[in-house]
């Protein structure tokens, strides 16, 4: 009901969206019709999502009557969308492979964060503790346990830890947590540059904002190889990947960082760069905004874009 506006909305140039099959009234109708092009951005397929299963809540069975439908929507919805903008190879393989979708429809689009705000501070004075911040909403899912055992048995003597979520854990000697941190905020940039690394152990996950918001600040990241994230992360560059749920890697990656603190200032000012380069909002945003331009172009000509 939200979105049924868009069926007779004043004139339209083009859509960009981040939703799917809620939108195919639209694609299927007007925007056929009215030879409107369609930008879809998204950070997985239900494919990969379904993959998975036991980390998310409310997830399709695909064997199901119910997943073969949603199946056969999505695939009807890419199929419709004069490109598909997904956040990373990973996604663009499963459009194509998965999908069908023509591979020259398909165009990776990492989001990104805005590098001039999201960026490092002066060093900090050498006698404060190392650092360890771990940015996860969902504590569980993120790994959130995992890394508070490695902590205690291992860690607590070395270093503190920050944790930013929702989850109800209580604070510890060395642990500080941070409940009321919103997207974007203000608090979370300045913890960021306070500290030394992220650590984000996650079991399962499509992408990491969080790990880019990181690098962007210039903090070498150690995050679990999963979903999107080895092109975030490049091993032994920018941060350490190691496997979900392996609590002796997570240890001896966290260990190596305390132990070689050089090695963590070169991953993080490698980040850094990595982060300008291929994360930064502006740069994604003008290749959308091509893309849409020239999509536009073929359908009425070269036309002024506002900025």
């Amino acid at each position: 009901m939200a979105l049924a506006p868009l069926l007779w909305e004043r004139p339209l140039d083009a859509v960009w969206t981040q939703m799917s099959v809620q939108l195919l009234p639209f694609v299927l109708t007007r925007a056929a019709l009215q030879r409107i092009p369609v930008f879809f951005a998204v950070d997985s397929t239900p494919t990969l999502y379904a993959s998975f299963r036991g980390h998310y809540a409310h997830q399709t069975d695909l064997a199901s009557a119910k997943g073969r439908l949603s199946l056969a929507l999505h695939r009807t919805f890419y199929h419709r969308c004069a490109a598909l903008l997904p956040w990373s190879r990973w996604v663009a393989n499963s459009m194509v492979n998965e999908f069908g979708v023509p591979p020259e429809r398909v165009h990776v689009i990492h989001p990104g964060v805005d590098t001039d705000r999201w960026r490092p501070i002066d060093e900090r004075p050498a006698s404060v503790r190392p650092q360890l911040i771990f940015v996860g909403g969902d504590f569980e899912r993120k790994g959130g346990s995992l890394l508070l055992d490695v902590y205690r048995a291992h860690l607590r003597a070395r270093c503190d830890l920050h944790l930013v979520t929702r989850a109800a854990v209580p604070e510890e000697p060395g642990v500080f947590v941070h409940r009321d941190f919103r997207p974007d905020d203000e608090r979370l940039l300045r913890l960021y540059q306070r500290c030394d690394a992220l650590v984000l152990p996650t079991l399962a996950d499509l992408f990491s904002m969080a790990s880019i918001e990181a690098m962007a600040c210039g903090l070498p990241v150690i995050v679990s190889r999963v979903g999107g994230i080895p092109e975030i992360v490049e091993d032994g560059h920018t941060g350490r990947l190691i496997a979900p749920g392996d609590g002796a890697a997570l240890t001896s990656a966290i260990l190596s960082l305390l132990d070689q603190p050089e090695r963590g200032r070169t991953w993080g000012a490698a980040g850094r760069r990595v982060a300008v380069q291929h994360f930064n909002t502006a740069t994604q945003a003008a290749r959308v905004a091509r893309l849409v331009e020239q999509a536009v172009a073929q359908r009425h000509g070269p036309a002024q874009v506002a900025g």
